[in-house]
């Protein structure tokens, strides 16, 4: 730069502070919006100037639109484009070198140029921002504080700044896309986890649709083929009973056997729930009715394993149709029964909440692994003993409360308790 400064009134050694001072605020601003900014206010400041802009080149066209101004009046802030070769900062887009204007009236270059009268001085210094000869933008600044006109030595000084500014405006835009990408990456990522989950859950209950509409066609079969002769060997055990004494060994066989026959005619029940074809009733049932002969059928259980009952129904519950209300009740208190062995408690409430209502039955018995609780809704899988269950029960409970066009949710914590959340629509399923 020579032993004297390229600014008059300003020391070597002070542009060399005052230049890093502008680099360093270039360099630390984290938005383009932002770069542009601070560059302009500080490079103003440098120049000893009161009016200044930068202008943007609008992607894939010859065109630059007006980003950031200070200084400039609001009807001239109005005129936001300027494009290739047409006036001052359309001239320096164009030829892509920056432009040293002494005096624009007296200037050849621009003899058709007539400055705006807002203008206190003519004198204009104008860099292209350039990346490797890749057009960016443009820098102007204008109107020297003191009055005086610029120095054709002070481009170099823009020229060097325009640089800086450039490079790290388009590091700065790669930044933008590259979260973007990354942000879009992340998305479809979501998307395809989403996607794949739902793939994994469809699946599952095609499945399990698979497996019923295997059962419901066996069903029927079953019921005519099976029912008719088991309702036989039924009756004739009742009537060997009849006809011995209460300390006959015999007798103890043969109740063994009914147990046994009992317990095949309820997994035929079963079979015909899980198929639907049983006689559904197109009559309206009160919830706290459903649930009440749904204890009294289980009464003998509850007492025998010292189970309370706490119920918390409210008031003025809509009547719904009976689609198999009680039968719902019957299989999960059921399976709150057998998971305690030694007392507890059953929790059963139910609450109106728009036209949905929410039931929710919590037990306190040793609960369900985290690894089947998914698992629990299939047909044939349980958890119980052998001779406690088929494993029928959940999946019937889960059929009904589909053809209600609700849902059923449960959470269990292994040791300690869990809740079965039935949300049943009041409306819409007639």
């Amino acid at each position: 730069m020579g032993a004297t400064s390229l600014l008059e009134g300003v020391s070597q050694s002070d542009l060399f502070n005052k230049v890093n001072e502008v680099c360093g605020a270039v360099n630390s601003v984290s938005t383009s919006d932002e770069l542009l900014d601070v560059s302009l206010s500080k490079i103003m400041d440098l120049f000893g100037a009161c009016r200044g802009s930068i202008y943007i080149l609008k992607e894939d066209e010859d065109v630059l639109v007006l980003k950031v101004s200070k200084g400039m009046k609001r009807k001239d802030e109005n005129q936001l484009t300027k494009s290739f070769g047409k006036g001052f900062v359309g001239k320096v887009a164009e030829m892509k070198k920056p432009i040293f204007v002494e005096d624009i009236a007296s200037d050849k270059r621009f003899k058709n140029y007539k400055p705006r009268s807002s203008y206190s001085t003519n004198s204009f210094i104008c860099a292209p921002l350039l990346v490797k000869d890749e057009l960016l933008g443009v820098i102007n600044i204008t109107d020297k504080e003191s009055g005086s006109r610029f120095k054709e030595e002070e481009i170099q000084l823009l020229d060097f700044l325009s640089i800086q500014i450039a490079l790290n405006y388009r590091r700065l835009e790669l930044y933008k896309k590259l979260e973007k990408v990354v942000r879009e990456a992340q998305n479809l990522k979501t998307r395809l986890i989403q996607s794949d989950q739902k793939a994994e859950h469809l699946k599952k209950h095609i499945f399990i649709q698979d497996r019923l509409a295997s059962i419901g066609k066996l069903a029927g079969g079953i019921a005519h083929e099976f029912n008719n002769p088991l309702d036989g060997v039924l009756r004739y055990t009742n009537l060997c009973l009849e006809h011995l004494k209460d300390d006959d060994i015999v007798r103890g066989y043969l109740l063994e056997i009914k147990y046994g026959l009992n317990r095949m005619a309820g997994i035929v029940r079963n079979l015909l729930s899980c198929s639907r074809t049983g006689i559904v009733k197109n009559e309206k049932i009160d919830l706290a009715k459903a649930l009440e002969l749904s204890l009294d059928s289980l009464k003998t259980e509850l007492s025998c394993k010292n189970i309370s009952v706490e119920k918390s129904i409210a008031k003025g519950l809509p009547p719904i149709i009976d689609l198999g209300l009680e039968r719902i009740f019957v299989n999960l208190l059921r399976n709150a029964i057998d998971a305690m062995d030694d007392g507890g408690k059953i929790t059963v409430s139910a609450n109106l909440e728009g036209d949905l209502i929410q039931i929710k039955i919590v037990d306190t018995g040793k609960g369900i692994p985290e690894q089947e609780v998914e698992k629990i809704f299939e047909p044939f899988y349980t958890t119980k003993d052998l001779g406690k269950g088929c494993g029928l029960g959940l999946t019937i409970v889960y059929e009904i409360v589909k053809i209600y066009n609700g849902s059923i949710e449960v959470e269990s914590k292994p040791g300690k308790n869990t809740t079965f959340k039935i949300i049943l629509p009041t409306v819409g399923i007639e």
